[in-house]
Parts: C-alpha cells; sequence; structure tokens
C-alpha cells in the first residue's frame, strides 16, 4: 500500500509544522464546546482533540512520520474495502456470466425480461437508500456495513434456488437495496480519514473495476463443469458464500472512525485529525440538521454533479449487463466469451488509477480533467456505432475503450467528495448521489433493445448522448466552484480554522475553498 502514498506529494517539514501547530485553536475551541455539553453537536474530531489535547498540544511531527500514519491507515483500510467494492460489483455482474449458461432459458426469461432483470439492483437501491443513509448517521457504520454485505451473500445465494423472472428479479431488488450503501459509505470513509489530495487514488483502488475479471474468470472456471447442476447456479453459491465470510471480516477488523480504532495511540489519532483540520470537511457527527438537507438541495452544484453521474452511468447499466451477450453476439462460443470478457474489467481499473494520480496532482483543474477523459469513452461508443459488425477487431477494441468510462466517474467522486462539509449534508448527499448513480443504471438496460440483438444500436447512441451531457455537467460544475471561491477570496486568505471542527456546512464556513 505504499505506492499510494509515492503517488502523492510528500509534505515538507514546514507544512507538517504548520498542520500540528496553526489549529492549536481549534483545540481550545473544541474542548470548550466538548466541556459545554455540546460534544453531540460538534465534529467527532473535537472529541478527539478535546480528549488529547494535552497529547498534542503544539507537538509538531515529522514527513516520514506522516508517511508512516498513512501507510499504516492504508493497510487497515484499503484492503477490506476493496474487497467489499468487488464482492458488490461480482454480485451485480454475475448475472452477465450466468446468462451464458442457459440462465435465461432455464427461467423462461423472454422480451425485455433480462433487461429487467439488470435494472433490478437499482429500484432496490432506490428504495433502500433512504432508510440506509439514516441509520449510516444513526448507528455505529461499520456495524451496519458489515450486516448489508452479511445480506448480499445470503441474496447471491438465494438466486441459485429461483426458478422464475419473478423470483430473480425479487432476489436482485433486495440485493440492490442491501448493496445501496457501498459507495456512499465508502465515499465516507475515505472523506473521513484522508486529505483531498489523498482521496482520488484511494476511490480508484476501493472502487475498482476488476468485477468484470474476476467474472470472466469465475465463468471460464466454470466451463469445465459438467454435471447435471446447472453451471449457473454455481456461481451465484460460490460468490454468495465468499461474500458471508467477508462481512465477519468488516464487522472484526474495520473501526466506525479514527476514534475508535484501536490500532491508533492517542497521539496518532490526534495527527489525524489535525491532517484534515484545513479541507474543513470534518469527520462524524451524530446530529441529525435539517437545514443542511435544504441546503444541499437548493445548491446548484448538487445537481450538476446528479446528472453528470446520470450521464455516466446509463453506460455502466447498459454495459454491466450486456457485455457477455454483446460479446457472444460478434459470434465466439461460451469459453472465448468468458475470457474476452476480462479485458474491459482491466481498462476501467487501470484507467481509472491513471485518472486519479493525474487529478491527486491538482485541486485547481480537476473538473477539467475529468471533462476531457469522457472524450476517450465518446470514441469507443463512436467507433461501436460506426464499424460493420462484421470487423471484429474494431468492435472488440471499441468495446474496451468504452470501458474507460469509469475514470471520469470515479474521480469526478474525489471531486465532490472534497467540495461537501457539515457531516448530515455529506450523509445526505453521498445517499442522494447513489440515487443518481442507481437511475442512471437503471435507464442502461432498458437502450438495449431485445429486438436489436446482437448489435444494441439504441444502447450505443444512447452512451454517445450521455458522455455529451456529462462533459457538459462536469465542466459547469467546476466553473460555479470557481465563481464561488472568488466570491470568498478573502475569507479564504484569513481563514483561521477557528470553525474547522464545528460540523458547518461548505457554505456555512465562507472560509472553505471549493476543489475545481
Amino acid at each position: 500500500m505504499s505506492a499510494l502514498t509515492g503517488h502523492e506529494k510528500t509534505p515538507n517539514e514546514a507544512e507538517i509544522n504548520a498542520s500540528a501547530t496553526a489549529p492549536e485553536t481549534e483545540a481550545v475551541e473544541a474542548l470548550k464546546a466538548v466541556k459545554a455539553g455540546h460534544a453531540n453537536d460538534v465534529d467527532i474530531a473535537a472529541q478527539i482533540l478535546a480528549n488529547n489535547i494535552d497529547v498534542g498540544g503544539v507537538e509538531s511531527w515529522t514527513a516520514g512520520e506522516d508517511k508512516k500514519l498513512i501507510q499504516k491507515v492504508d493497510w487497515r483500510l484499503i484492503p477490506i474495502l476493496f474487497v467489499c467494492a468487488t464482492l458488490s460489483g461480482l454480485d451485480k455482474t454475475a448475472i452477465s456470466a450466468a446468462a451464458i449458461y442457459d440462465l435465461k432459458k432455464d427461467l423462461h426469461l423472454v422480451g425485455q425480461d433480462y433487461s429487467w432483470v439488470g435494472s433490478a439492483p437499482f429500484f432496490g437501491g432506490l428504495a433502500f437508500m433512504g432508510p440506509s443513509a439514516y441509520c449510516l448517521q444513526k448507528f455505529p457504520p461499520v456495524t451496519y456495513f458489515a450486516f448489508n454485505v452479511l445480506c448480499w451473500g445470503i441474496l447471491e445465494m438465494c438466486m441459485a434456488a429461483c426458478t422464475s423472472f419473478a423470483g430473480l428479479f425479487i432476489c436482485r431488488f433486495l440485493l440492490g437495496g442491501f448493496e445501496a450503501l457501498l459507495i456512499p459509505a465508502v465515499t465516507l470513509v475515505i472523506a473521513m480519514w484522508y486529505k483531498p489530495n489523498e482521496q482520488p487514488a484511494r476511490n480508484a483502488i476501493i472502487l475498482n473495476v476488476i468485477a468484470p475479471i474476476v467474472n470472466g474468470f469465475v465463468a471460464w472456471a466454470v466451463s469445465y463443469h459438467h454435471g447435471n447442476f446447472k453451471a449457473w447456479k454455481i456461481i451465484f453459491l460460490a460468490l454468495g458464500a465468499f461474500t458471508i465470510l467477508w462481512a465477519v471480516v468488516v464487522f472484526l477488523f474495520l473501526p466506525n472512525n479514527p476514534l475508535e480504532a484501536r490500532w491508533l495511540s492517542d497521539r496518532e489519532k490526534y495527527m489525524l485529525v489535525q491532517r484534515k483540520a484545513h479541507d474543513n470537511t470534518g469527520l462524524e457527527s451524530k446530529t441529525f440538521k435539517p437545514h443542511q438537507i435544504r441546503e444541499a438541495l437548493l445548491d446548484p452544484k448538487t445537481w450538476l454533479i446528479w446528472f453528470a453521474i446520470i450521464a455516466l452511468q446509463v453506460p455502466n447499466g447498459g454495459l454491466t449487463t450486456f457485455n457477455t451477450l454483446i460479446i457472444q453476439g460478434l459470434g465466439f462460443d461460451n469459453m472465448k466469451t468468458s475470457l474476452l470478457a476480462m479485458p474491459p474489467g482491466a481498462m476501467s481499473t487501470l484507467s481509472g488509477i491513471g485518472l486519479s494520480y493525474l487529478a491527486g496532482r491538482t485541486r485547481k483543474w480537476r473538473s477539467v480533467v475529468v471533462a476531457v477523459s469522457i472524450l476517450l469513452p465518446l470514441v469507443g461508443a463512436i467507433v461501436c456505432y460506426t464499424l460493420p459488425r462484421t470487423n471484429l477487431a474494431g468492435q472488440l477494441v471499441g468495446l474496451y475503450i468504452l470501458y474507460t468510462y469509469w475514470a471520469p466517474y470515479i474521480t469526478l467522486v474525489s471531486i465532490y467528495q472534497a467540495n461537501i462539509a457539515g457531516h448530515t449534508k455529506k450523509v445526505f448527499l453521498f445517499a442522494w448521489f447513489y440515487v443518481s448513480w442507481a437511475v442512471g443504471n437503471i435507464i442502461g438496460p432498458q437502450t438495449f433493445l431485445a429486438y436489436q440483438a446482437p448489435a444494441y444500436t439504441g444502447g450505443t447512441v444512447a452512451m454517445i448522448v450521455c458522455y455529451a451531457v456529462a462533459i457538459f455537467c462536469v465542466l459547469g460544475y467546476g466553473w460555479v466552484c470557481h465563481r464561488s471561491n472568488q466570491g470568498r477570496e478573502e475569507e479564504i486568505a484569513q481563514g483561521s480554522g477557528d470553525n474547522d471542527w464545528l460540523d458547518l456546512t461548505d457554505k456555512e464556513n465562507t472560509s472553505f475553498k471549493y476543489t475545481t
């Protein structure tokens, strides 16, 4: 995990000392708030500062200590979250592997049935997201998250028992409901533990797209099964069983927040809090503040991100569900289809890591970087649309280029992650942006019309339109953030940090500087 820190600018001694000494005032303010009986109203970081003011004081630490601390956090958090995100992707995409092993025939799926099954998890996500977001703030987040992971596994195994469209739709609906928490939870955890310049690389690794690679490998391995037990059932049972085991790992080893991390010393907790002091986004607060939700809904930045996510996820919804069928439609058998379905995952993951590395270099041009990167999947969609189906190599190249769409999405996450302050606002918006994610993924499979198989022209045209919309929304968001920074330049320059842990929103704290 040390490679992560190698991608970031190493803070010099002056920066480390400044981060340690400048927020001394914050520690005093935090102590006042906690002693006054307002511990629940301020950010949990204020409690850490108040509890450890004698430990930290004006003590500084070296760049080497800082790097060692973050490597320690990386090794404790990233692997667990990485596997969770991979399993979530596998649970959803396993349907495409099962599809080439007679799932559609055995469950009598006709017409648009398969498309609706592909959309089912996202309907579940929409239904469950509200209650899940509330529970994420009111209950220990990791405990609740571990329960959800357990439910993923149980429902994945239940799919092996399905005998009809209705049964499969219900299982995938509930699966999506419990998996709805993943992206908001991961986004919240990364925003809690890391500085804005450290977040893009972690997002890209955790919210990876290696699921198609593993999915292709599982489908290829199952091709060697020749018994009476259906191959598609083996896929669901194997993935579900492993997911259940991983829920135990999440519960036992993932801390709810830095305050509860038993593997951190008091001084390390203090260091983590002070590292986060100057990005003004806070750690955690259990007090629900409705006015922060009203502010979020009236903010034009919310809606630009919301529609950008929909536009980027329409292709995801279609490709996740129809990937193997598109490749099989080019004339390949089951085994070759399984193998050819693996490279898209590598394209998505590697492009995401590469773009996140570039985005992590700047907080000023990040939206421009994202907008330019959308041109690549746009080119892939145009290639698939214009080349004849008989050009197998060209069609595969276009399809693989299409899968770079994940890079702009995951980098966009790091932008809004760094730009939202106020715990209620963060929880609400991370959930609200999941809603847009789900809406895009519901629409996606519906653009792949059964009567257009195997070319699925409607799906390709929808991708081209969506990428154009996404570019407009991302650039608009960057411009609005830039204008906001211009309007508060004086406050940003004079920011003392006194408000960092008072659970203020990015709008309420006029010294907050947006990533553009």
